[in-house]
């Protein structure tokens, strides 16, 4: 009979995300994970083949824990504004999980990560990006490119342009950031309806 397993995937994964707390870290190591969470190094690679899976995984259950909350606000009243503000509001409350999601590129991944982890890092942005297209179209009435690159600008850089250097300092995002990051948005999709009707 098999013994029970004594912990969870997501407790390694947990001990690794909250590592990240320290501004220097940026990749968490086996070893630091192994003391973080009272799990014996030996445990983590029975589980884990590697430290490059380990943290591949991290950032999949990141982006899709942090896609949850992004896709129901692509999908309600105002979706690219709500979906701007969200991004700088999840930043500051999962200031860990923010970090995780900044490890790698998905590019990056898909050249270096884990081959078995490959195709789900390929599709991971897909429901988040067809619930992108289906707000554009909600808000503008089509989903041509350059509609496209204006609701990117607005619900992705525009926000993560105001956080990203605190994520990296590990530093807490400060409230009048969402006020910036609406007003911007606001900014961005009022003159590009107002574009449309001339």
């Amino acid at each position: 009979m098999a013994r029970p397993r004594r912990f969870t995937d997501d407790q390694v994964l947990d001990a690794a995300r909250e590592l990240l707390a320290d501004p220097a870290t940026t990749r968490p190591g086996i070893a630091a994970i192994s003391a973080a969470s009272g799990i014996h190094i030996g445990s983590i690679y029975v589980r884990f083949a590697s430290r490059e899976e380990l943290l591949a995984r991290l950032w999949l259950r990141s982006i899709r824990r942090f896609h949850i909350g992004l896709i129901a606000a692509l999908s309600g009243p105002d979706p690219l504004l709500t979906a701007a503000t969200y991004l700088t509001g999840y930043c500051r409350a999962h200031p860990t999980e923010a970090r995780a999601m900044k490890m790698f590129r998905r590019d990056e991944l898909l050249d270096v990560g884990p081959e078995d982890l490959r195709a789900e890092i390929a599709t991971v942005n897909d429901r988040m990006n067809e619930a992108l297209r289906a707000a554009v179209i909600t808000e503008f009435g089509d989903d041509d490119e350059h509609r496209m690159a204006i609701a990117t600008a607005a619900v992705k850089a525009i926000p993560y342009g105001l956080v990203r250097e605190y994520i990296a300092a590990a530093a807490p995002i400060p409230d009048w950031v969402d006020e910036i990051t609406a007003t911007a948005t606001a900014a961005v999709l009022l003159h590009t309806r107002s574009q449309m009707v001339q």
